[in-house]
Parts: C-alpha cells; sequence; structure tokens
C-alpha cells in the first residue's frame, strides 16, 4: 500500500500529515455490513476514461500534487507495458459513478499524466526493459504503427481494483484511510477532505497555496505534495472566523471550516481575498521577527528543528490584525517575549508541544501569547473568541 517510504528531511517539517487520529472521529451506530466491498480487475482503458470524464477525483490542478518524480511514474508505466501485477488501487464511490481515491493516488496520478495530460505529458524515461518506450509520450506511442499492439496490450492490462459504495457516513471514509495507511508513509487528511468537500473555496484554495510566498516561507517549495499547505492555511481562516465553534476536534473544526466556506463562497469570496491578503502579511511579518527560527517552539535555550503548527497559528493569528503588525515594530522584543513565556511558563510550553488539540490547550496558546504581545506593545490586542482556561 505503500506510495513511497523514503520521507526527504524538507517534507519531516510540520510532520508527515496533519493532527488527525481514529480518537478524533465519531462513528455512532455506522452500519459497517451495509457496505459493498467489491474487489474487481479495472483496465487501463476504464482507468483512463473515467479520468478524462473526471469521475475520479485527483484535486484540482493534479500535477501540482504529484509526489513521484517522472522516473517513478516512468517505471509504473513500464511495469503495466511489462504486464506486471501491480499493487491494488481503492476507491470510494463519494456519489453514483463518481469515486474519490483512498489508496493508490500515485499510480493513478501517473496514468492520468500519461494517458490523458496534453498540455504536459509524462515522457518516459529510465525503462529498463521495454527501452524502446523511453523519449515517447503515450501519444506518440498510440500514433506508431509498429507499437500498435503494445498499445492495446497496456490498455487492456488489469489493475486490481476495490471499489467500496454505500458508505455510511464521511466519518467512516477517514476510518478507511487511516486503516490503509498506518503502516506506509501516511497520506494527509487534507487530500481526502479536498475529495470529499470539492469547490469553489478549496479550488481558490489550491491557486492561492500554489503561489503563496509565505508557503514557500514555510515549506521550502510550493505546492506542497501533501497538501499541509492548504491544511495549515485552513486552520488559519477556521480559528479567525469560527473559534467559538472549536470544540477541541481539530479534523472536524476543519470539515467544519471547509463546509462553510464551500456552501457560502459566493458571498464570501471578497472576505476570503482580504483575509488571504493579511494572512500572508502575518507570515512574512512573524519571519522578519524570528528569521530561520520562525514558527518554531522555543525550549531548552534554543529554538527546535522543525516547525510547529500550534506556533503557527498563534503567530499568524495575531499578526494577521495590520495594527498588530503596526505596534509590534520592535521586533527584538517580540522574539525576547516569546523565548521567556515558553521558557518561563511551562503550561504554555505545553500547549504548543503536548495536549494541543484540547480546548484549554488551544485556547492557553492564544491568550496567553496574545497578553504578551500586549505586554510588550502596551495596547490591546483582540480577544480570542475562546474563553481563557481556568
Amino acid at each position: 500500500m505503500s506510495e513511497d517510504n523514503v520521507i526527504s528531511e524538507e517534507y519531516m517539517e510540520l510532520g508527515p500529515v496533519g493532527e488527525i487520529d481514529e480518537k478524533d472521529l465519531t462513528i455512532l451506530n455506522a452500519d459497517f455490513q451495509s457496505m459493498v466491498v467489491a474487489p474487481t480487475d479495472w483496465t487501463i482503458g476504464v482507468f483512463a476514461d473515467l479520468l478524462r470524464r473526471n469521475k475520479i477525483d485527483l484535486s484540482p490542478n493534479y500535477q501540482r500534487r504529484i509526489a513521484w518524480t517522472e522516473d517513478k511514474m516512468s517505471k509504473f508505466i513500464e511495469s503495466l507495458f511489462l504486464r506486471l501485477p501491480v499493487p491494488q488501487v481503492v476507491l470510494a464511490e463519494t456519489l453514483p459513478g463518481r469515486f474519490a481515491i483512498i489508496d493508490g493516488k500515485q499510480r493513478v496520478n501517473s496514468l492520468a499524466r500519461f494517458c490523458n495530460d496534453r498540455i504536459n505529458p509524462l515522457k518516459l524515461k529510465g525503462c529498463e526493459y521495454l527501452k524502446e518506450l523511453n523519449s515517447n509520450t503515450y501519444e506518440q506511442l498510440s500514433s506508431e504503427p509498429k507499437f500498435e499492439a503494445a498499445v492495446d496490450a497496456f490498455e487492456s492490462h488489469t489493475i486490481r481494483t476495490t471499489v467500496i459504495k454505500s458508505i455510511p457516513n464521511k466519518e467512516v471514509l477517514y476510518l478507511l484511510f487511516l486503516r490503509l495507511n498506518q503502516n506506509s508513509v501516511p497520506l494527509s487528511p487534507q487530500e481526502l477532505r479536498r475529495a470529499l468537500t470539492p469547490g469553489d473555496f478549496l479550488n481558490w484554495l489550491d491557486e492561492k497555496t500554489a503561489n503563496s510566498k509565505g508557503m514557500k516561507v514555510i515549506f521550502g517549495k510550493t505546492p506542497d505534495f501533501r497538501m499541509r499547505d492548504m491544511e495549515i492555511a485552513t486552520r488559519h481562516f477556521g480559528f479567525k472566523l469560527f473559534a467559538h465553534q472549536y470544540s477541541g476536534n481539530m479534523k472536524q473544526f476543519l470539515d467544519l471550516t471547509t463546509r462553510i466556506l464551500t456552501d457560502e463562497w459566493k458571498n464570501r469570496n471578497a472576505e476570503m481575498e482580504m483575509i488571504w491578503r493579511e494572512y500572508e502579511a502575518a507570515i512574512e511579518f512573524s519571519y522578519n521577527i524570528f528569521q530561520k527560527d520562525v514558527f518554531k517552539v522555543f525550549a531548552d535555550d534554543g529554538y527546535q528543528s522543525s516547525k510547529n503548527r500550534a506556533v503557527m497559528d498563534i503567530m499568524t493569528h495575531y499578526f494577521s490584525f495590520e495594527h498588530v503588525r503596526a505596534q509590534s515594530q520592535d521586533h527584538p522584543a517580540i522574539k525576547a517575549a516569546f523565548e521567556a513565556l515558553c521558557a518561563n511558563n511551562s503550561q504554555f510550553l505545553s500547549f504548543l508541544q503536548l495536549t494541543t488539540k484540547s480546548t484549554p490547550a488551544t485556547s492557553g496558546r492564544f491568550h496567553l501569547w496574545g497578553e504578551a504581545i500586549q505586554k510588550v506593545n502596551g495596547q490591546n490586542v483582540p480577544v480570542f473568541p475562546l474563553p481563557f482556561p481556568i
């Protein structure tokens, strides 16, 4: 089931997935027996047709979210031309005739790139046993009479495909998602959220994060192939707009944020553009203060190596307000205040590192950092909507 067991150091920034595990699920009296699990064999031709008609959700601009290199995609395509067995693909039928990928996204992405992409088609390279395929696209192979038999065999080759139908609710899909990926490189919950709640909001967010200067500060390059850039941006929008509805379950909170902004997109488009501009300004302002240590926890007299989502939440929240940025021009004092808070307040440090998702921890870190900024600036900062834990 593993897509790729090699994780780069850059990929480990922020951790490989979002804050979600089975404890976050609220599966109540789900009728698992009603699900239909149908193992079957789909031909490459069937996959190509479904992808061409957008019946399998790969997310908008799928090329930007591909983790495999062209070399690895080419090896996979060569395996299919060789008629070798490959790992199965698991799909969930979300609507009649429409599917979300639960396992096998990189394999299906590779088929989409090779069979259907006419703008930037995959040109095979590095094929070891069918060297004549190298430097050819699918269209080129299909137009050459000498490759006719090979292309016909490729299109009729089958991939074991398990289709799950009559799923009781979306929470069960998340459970399938987590269980299938527990022994391999985990997929991001944002990928599944994107498939389950398609619409203009996530299309817009995909464009924004892919071209964001701020996201390059966080990830080094964009877009992030596991959509963690979209996830952390959704966290910001959620805390900015709906913090009063946060109940300690980050998955439910991000699902709620996505659903509301998808449903209300036409009326909130201009508002979201404004929030995005302030979000970018907040990331830039945070970087100007902390430089290479931006969004990291200060502990044991030094900054930790990885960026921290909880630190990111509180920094971008307060610095997204223009008047707070204007009052916080004494960058050394702001940085010193954060370091002192981490060093001298064990509760604050635990809110950043330990029980980060609970309501008291979430509320506590926002309020304590807001009070620290206020003490430096001598002026009030916006009050975070969740009450300060007693």
